[in-house]
């Protein structure tokens, strides 16, 4: 049960107060946290543009967090006020070994006063996979290797059995309902940069589709302004964990949560949702060569730094589908862009678990 407003700063969260200016009698409602940096920049891309005859625009959630960015942070602000508000002392998580999403908590459940556990499931091994667990590690995060996704769930079951109230479960992505509702922020966020001038109107964003909070959050949140903007979003995990199905009704949910706290909300369309399922390539976490290209792609043309498992096969979709080309088009970068080897270089003396030791090196 959603319970009261809690601060986590000096001021207030720019992400709740662009809410709650929609939305005031959700107020008393929603807990909410100030652990970002919003709004977030919406910039051109008139390089990568031209090259694919489109009106191109970023918005840069990449800089959400000054220590540790991407799409996770809008969704912790909400969560993590919630595991405070009901006495936690820990924060439980799920994600894959290099996930971001584990990255993400431990390293603003510390900035908070909680600590960490996450329980991690196989996924190929990449550079970017041993720094982010570099990177846990060295936030105090306790990791818990499971050999098949299957067990992961099993196991955090498991252990909230047998604990107390001092432990804070957060699914993979942090897109409970609560989550998401971070993402219906960001799209009035959008439409505030829109009226401002600072970008046109999208006829389109592009999102990842993994926990599915980012793009049924989006969905959800342009039904409630004047933007007629669609939901492209690019499934990168095995079609039975998203699609649209469960996207439309994670967005159901968040509404009728919002709805429980007083927000009189517009129904969304599905119709303005399209899920795009031929990028994933071998399986989740898996580089493909059309990522890897568009990875490559975005650095060459506009210095941006995407990654293959989330926004490269976004940015593949996007290149090999675009929208009717005289109309503005936004990719949604959902990658943090902080100093990964800057976070990691605490892990000194950490508890490693055995069998992620070769993969994260000498410590």
């Amino acid at each position: 049960m959603v319970t009261g407003v809690t601060g986590g700063g000096d001021a207030p969260s720019a992400a709740a107060e662009t809410f709650f200016r929609r939305f005031p009698r959700a107020r008393v409602g929603l807990p909410w946290l100030s652990l970002g940096q919003f709004p977030t920049r919406v910039c051109a891309a008139p390089r990568l543009g031209a090259d694919l005859g489109l009106d191109l625009w970023v918005k840069r959630d990449d800089e959400s967090g000054a220590g540790y960015g991407g799409n996770k942070v809008r969704k912790l602000e909400l969560v993590l006020a919630e595991a405070l508000a009901q006495g936690a002392r820990r924060v439980l998580t799920i994600g894959g070994l290099g996930s971001n999403q584990v990255v993400a908590a431990a390293f603003y459940a510390r900035q908070v006063g909680l600590g960490c556990d996450a329980f991690l499931f196989p996924q190929p091994e990449t550079p970017l996979v041993a720094a982010n667990l570099r990177a846990a590690l060295a936030l105090g995060a306790r990791l818990h290797p499971v050999r098949r996704w299957p067990d992961a769930p099993a196991a955090v079951a498991g252990v909230l059995g047998t604990v107390g109230r001092d432990l804070y479960p957060i699914g993979p992505g942090a897109s409970s309902p609560l989550g998401t509702v971070g993402y219906v922020a960001a799209a009035l966020e959008l439409e505030e940069q829109v009226a401002r001038g600072e970008c046109p109107e999208p006829a389109a964003v592009f999102v990842p589709l993994g926990s599915s909070g980012t793009a049924a959050g989006l969905l959800l949140g342009l039904a409630q302004t004047r933007l007629r903007t669609r939901v492209v979003a690019v499934r990168v995990v095995h079609p039975a964990l998203a699609g649209t199905a469960s996207t439309l009704l994670l967005a159901w949910r968040a509404a009728r949560l919002l709805a429980s706290c007083g927000a009189e909300l517009r129904p969304f369309d599905a119709r303005r949702l399209e899920v795009v399922g031929d990028f994933l390539g071998p399986g989740y976490g898996a580089s493909t060569p059309a990522s890897a290209a568009a990875v490559a792609r975005a650095a060459d043309r506009e210095g941006l730094r995407l990654e293959t498992t989330y926004t490269g096969k976004t940015l593949a979709a996007l290149i090999a589908r675009p929208p009717t080309r005289s109309e503005p088009v936004l990719l949604w970068d959902t990658f943090s862009s902080a100093d990964l080897a800057a976070l990691g270089r605490g892990v000194a003396g950490a508890a490693v678990p055995a069998p992620l030791r070769d993969l994260v090196g000498d410590c």
